[in-house]
């Protein structure tokens, strides 16, 4: 893995793609879940390549699981208390309720890439102030072991990766992937 320096540059720049990913979903279909595993013509193959959230979903899930499990992780290693919540194995009852109080608040693609760059503003701040001998310190526990600074900011790398990918799917394929399973019924 990488250093500070290297990890805060990784986390600004996830955040430029996830911003690009979210602006190239069409806003008719940023509330829409992707209907391409529920086509007559699919087989599991396209449920699980689009997945099953809309594209606010994603950008939800997002900031929620930054500023819940990834931002207290991190002010631990600035004397903050250890984190309730499960780096590694989330609440998912938990941000379900907080995702239908935000739908019933109005919430917008903007509203969402404004709060997550205000959460990747606290973390680039946060990272700064992390000592460099605290840096590969393993103090949080996961369900998948201790854990150290340097693991929980790769990680929100490799989130961010993980779901602009699934946004730039929806972006790109949708109705291409929706025309293709049509015409799969028409053989």
């Amino acid at each position: 893995m990488s250093g500070k320096n290297e990890l805060a540059s990784r986390l600004h720049e996830t955040e430029s793609i996830i911003q690009w990913a979210a602006c190239n979903v069409p806003s008719d279909r940023l509330m829409e879940p992707p209907p391409h595993g529920k086509h007559p013509n699919s087989d599991k193959g396209f449920g699980t390549y689009f997945g099953e959230w809309p594209a606010l979903r994603q950008l939800f899930h997002l900031a929620f699981y930054e500023e819940t499990y990834a931002i207290p992780a991190m002010r631990h290693w600035l004397g903050g208390p250890h984190p309730s919540l499960d780096l590694i194995f989330p609440d998912p009852p938990l941000e379900e309720r907080a995702w239908r109080d935000a739908v019933a608040r109005g919430i917008t693609r903007t509203s969402l890439l404004e709060r997550l760059h205000e959460l990747r503003a606290l973390q680039l701040t946060l990272l700064s102030e992390i000592p460099e001998d605290a840096w590969q310190v393993e103090k949080v526990e996961t369900g998948l072991g201790t854990v150290s600074p340097k693991f929980v900011v790769a990680k929100t790398v490799q989130h961010s990766l993980e779901h602009a990918n699934d946004l730039m799917k929806n972006a790109l394929y949708w109705e291409r992937a929706l025309a293709w399973l049509d015409q799969q019924g028409a053989r």
